[in-house]
């Protein structure tokens, strides 16, 4: 932290269980003010709401909040002690001021991260962010009340200059008919202007806190619980665009000009008396049309939403899977598909086309016949003397308020609405899904987690399989060197996800530091547990942005100091832009060592209690996996725990315990060269083929693998099961299914 208001900001969103995004303070880093007005300088650098300082003292439920001091600085105030002592954190550290009735007190709102409020549907997501902005739409709606008032005057000024001036040549009315209507002209296109600034702009805020919102929690949703085809998960989060269309201005201002066609109904009613019937029978049957027309289109819109999203899914497929398609001319296969969903969508959409034809025809048409009999009827009056040539004008370019805006774009609207509706849906359905820790559940924030593990009649499945991990009772200690080794598929891989939290089990219990951890919050976690995964991708950035992703910056010393153990630095030195050289998505045009080794440095800057590794050394040549292995060695701390899942001995010799898994469950357990002792006794199973060629002799260990550096592993054959991951890959050993 750069000061001491950081740190105590630090000490307070912990004390309220607010978990605050890792670069949250990067914007106030540089501010070394100390004194009482810095919390306000860094409030507004960080971009939060300005602090309120308590004029007097604070009730007990308000407690913790900021307080300074002019002795001792800047601390949290955990409560005030009847005598006037202050009982605070500072620094991290509880101490109590005895002077604490001179504190002065602050509250400080802490914004809570987008994806952990709670909704019961998407759309009371988007009612919160409109309803926030009240004072902007109470505006609008004023501005909307006067821009309809004044579109009367062009109707009013007709029937004043046909009655008054044309007959009696009163041209000095005219004038001042004229200059009135110039002016309430001029005031309604600046009530035009100023009403759609003020809703694009609170539209733009609203798209962002809202799709914020989605983001963060389409990101913590449950990786077992993610739909299978991430293109169709993202095509759902588009559907932000098509609800965002329905609140744009035009759209927004189209349905609050709607309301006001009964007024203008009741005017024409005042002005030419009878003929009003004819806009209110016309315009009850056009909603009425409208009403039917969104019934109509409501299926079809799901299905074209439904094939959209598979299409737009197909198509982010087969751009990350373009290396493969290729190699496997799968172009063909993949155009079929394609275009078997473009036929899908043109089906479904094709009668919601039509249907908005035909609408817009008959609205059309409405427009017009109420227009002509609204004239010929008024022309019938006008002969009988009830109602005045001006007033039959005036009633006709009133009515175009009715019939024009109105009604034409009610087709339109609809569309819109009805695809907002099943995008709504979609979202709903985005909202549905699990998360990594539920939003209702009070989450521990302790200050330090020791790797200790214990996992407790454990059962995990994915989904369709009948089969999975399962794990009775495992202990892991702190300080332990853990090795996993197992056949492709037994399991290992998931095994290591459920450990670092990623997975949920379905049954029993995992504890870290006898605590639950589905009841620790996920920055805790993910602080104190370092898990780098077989295929390590990165996203779009650049070099540095990867290393220090979810990272506080240490500085470039600090990065270079890992990046030289790892073997990282000599390609940031081979590079002209260094650190910052630019990645792209997924980390294309970097070898997978090379994304592994930018995965292993990450994770020994995030200094975790607990690495868990799987396969790290996978794609590396013999030079890079000795510098490794001697980087991760020098990292280990006696309360360090490493657990590494690995087929390569040279990794196995590394590590104290040995377990094998097999089938989902653990097999063997135990010292390491009691496991391999015990493996070798097992020799081949009685299902191998009882005659082959002789094998040649062994690569040296240090090179090779368990089963190729021993000959008695090496005969026996690994079984994939169903409660595997399809990462668990590459691996030769799986010696418990035997």
């Amino acid at each position: 932290m750069a000061n001491s208001v950081l740190t105590s900001i630090g000490d307070l969103a912990r004390l309220r269980r607010v978990e605050l995004r890792p670069e949250w303070a990067d914007n106030a880093r540089g501010i070394d003010r100390d004194d009482e007005a810095a919390l306000e300088i860094v409030s507004e650098a960080i971009g939060w709401t300005p602090p309120s300082r308590y004029a007097d003292h604070p009730r007990a439920h308000e407690f913790p909040m900021l307080a300074w001091h002019g002795e001792h600085g800047w601390a949290v105030a955990e409560r005030l002690e009847s005598d006037g002592r202050l009982r605070v954190v500072q620094h991290s550290v509880p101490t109590i001021w005895a002077n604490g009735g001179e504190a002065e007190l602050y509250d400080l709102v802490i914004p809570l991260p987008a994806g952990r409020r709670t909704f019961e549907n998407a759309l009371d997501v988007f009612k919160t962010a409109v309803f926030r902005r009240k004072h902007v739409i109470l505006i609008a709606v004023l501005a909307t009340v006067v821009v309809n008032l004044i579109a009367l005057v062009t109707g009013l000024y007709s029937m004043q200059v046909y009655d008054r001036v044309v007959p009696r040549g009163a041209f000095s009315t005219l004038w001042v008919l004229t200059i009135g209507a110039g002016i309430a002209l001029l005031f309604d296109l600046a009530l035009r202007v100023i009403r759609a600034n003020l809703l694009e702009r609170e539209s733009i805020e609203i798209d962002s806190e809202v799709s914020e919102f989605f983001f963060s929690r389409a990101a913590e949703v449950r990786l077992d619980a993610r739909p299978p085809s991430v293109g169709t998960m993202a095509a759902q989060l588009r559907g932000l665009e098509q609800v965002r269309a329905v609140m744009s201005s035009s759209a927004m201002f189209a349905l609050a000009d709607l309301p006001f066609a009964v007024l203008f109904i009741v005017i024409i009613a005042m002005l030419g008396g009878i003929i009003a019937l004819v806009l209110a029978i016309s315009f009850p049957i056009a909603l009425g049309m409208a009403f039917l027309f969104s019934k109509l289109i409501n299926s079809d819109t799901i299905r074209a939403q439904i094939s959209t999203n598979r299409k737009n899914g197909l198509l982010v497929e087969a751009l990350d899977a373009a290396e493969t398609i290729k190699a496997n001319r799968g172009q063909w296969y993949m155009l079929s598909r394609w275009t078997s969903l473009l036929d899908e969508l043109h089906d479904s959409e094709l009668p919601v086309k039509r249907l908005q034809a035909v609408a817009g025809t008959i609205f059309g048409t409405i427009q017009q016949g109420s227009y002509i009999a609204l004239i010929a009827w008024g022309a019938v009056e006008v002969f009988d003397n009830h109602i005045t040539m001006g007033a039959l004008i005036a009633c006709s370019i009133i009515s175009s308020r009715v019939n024009g805006p109105l009604i034409g774009q009610l087709p339109a609207l609809l569309v819109q609405w009805s695809y907002a509706k099943s995008s709504l849906k979609m979202l709903d359905g985005i909202l549905n899904l699990p998360t990594d820790r539920p939003a209702d559940v009070e989450l521990l924030r302790p200050n330090r987690l020791s790797a200790r593990l214990s996992l407790t009649n454990v059962q995990f499945a994915y989904p369709g399989a009948r089969t999975g991990v399962s794990i009775p009772r495992l202990e892991v200690q702190p300080g332990e060197r853990i090795g996993i080794i197992g056949g492709v598929g037994s399991g290992k891989s998931t095994l290591l996800k459920l450990i670092a939290g990623l997975y949920a089990p379905r049954e029993g219990q995992i504890m870290i530091d006898r605590l639950d951890m589905s009841q620790v919050a996920e920055d805790v976690l993910r602080n104190h547990i370092g898990y780098l995964p077989q295929e390590y991708r990165l996203v779009n950035g650049s070099l540095r942005d990867n290393l220090l992703l979810g990272l506080p910056d240490p500085g470039d010393d600090r990065i270079m100091e890992v990046a030289a153990k790892t073997g990282l630095a000599s390609m940031i030195s081979g590079h002209p832009r260094g650190l910052d050289l630019p990645i792209s998505e997924g980390g294309r045009g970097l070898s997978g060592g090379q994304r592994v080794l930018t995965g292993l440095t990450r994770l020994l800057l995030a200094d975790c209690k607990l690495l868990l590794l799987d396969e790290p050394t996978a794609n590396l040549d013999v030079d890079t996996e000795q510098m490794v292995l001697r980087a991760i060695q020098e990292r280990m701390a006696p309360d360090v725990t490493l657990i590494i899942v690995t087929h390569k001995l040279q990794i196995v010799g590394h590590v104290n315990r040995l377990i094998v898994f097999a089938n989902g469950q653990i097999q063997l357990d135990g010292p390491t060269q009691d496991v391999v002792n015990a493996l070798q006794r097992r020799g081949p199973p009685s299902a191998q083929p009882p005659a082959k060629p002789p094998s040649p002799p062994a690569r040296p260990a240090a090179a090779g693998n368990v089963a190729t550096a021993n000959p008695a592993l090496s005969g026996i054959a690994g079984q994939g099961q169903p409660g595997g991951s399809s990462s668990d890959d590459a691996d030769v050993t799986s010696a418990a299914s035997a």
